[in-house]
């Protein structure tokens, strides 16, 4: 399974996303698109984010597949006709992991676990 971050860019300051955005992709997702699950980040930096979990042979086809999906959902959804589709990409994990690694009184690859007896 693969999750591509659909980042949407507003077309004006007056784009708005609908409610319950997640459930209105998945709901125009086709059988064929194999796509498991939709989540929303409309407050994501720099754009809003739809996150579209998915089956697939491989990245190139999960990103494909992702980008479709979103270009259809803007064209047939008036209330999405304020935005566009900027990226369809897997997103990149490693910064979260390593601040995770380095946040104080975790241990991981960066430091030893606490003493158990402490």
């Amino acid at each position: 399974m693969y999750l591509i971050h659909t980042a949407l860019r507003p077309l004006g300051p007056d784009a708005v996303l609908p409610p319950r955005l997640s459930e209105l992709v998945l709901s125009i997702a086709r059988a064929d698109e194999r796509v498991e699950h939709v989540v929303t980040h409309a407050h994501a930096r720099p754009h809003p984010v739809i996150g579209v979990f998915l089956l697939a042979g491989s990245l190139g086809e999960a990103e494909a597949r992702a980008e479709a999906l979103c270009h259809r959902v803007l064209e047939t959804q008036p209330s999405l006709a304020r935005w566009e589709l900027v990226s369809a990409t897997v997103p990149l994990v490693a910064p979260f992991h390593e601040r995770l690694l380095s946040s104080p009184g975790h241990g991981g690859q960066n430091r030893p676990l606490p003493f158990p007896s402490t």
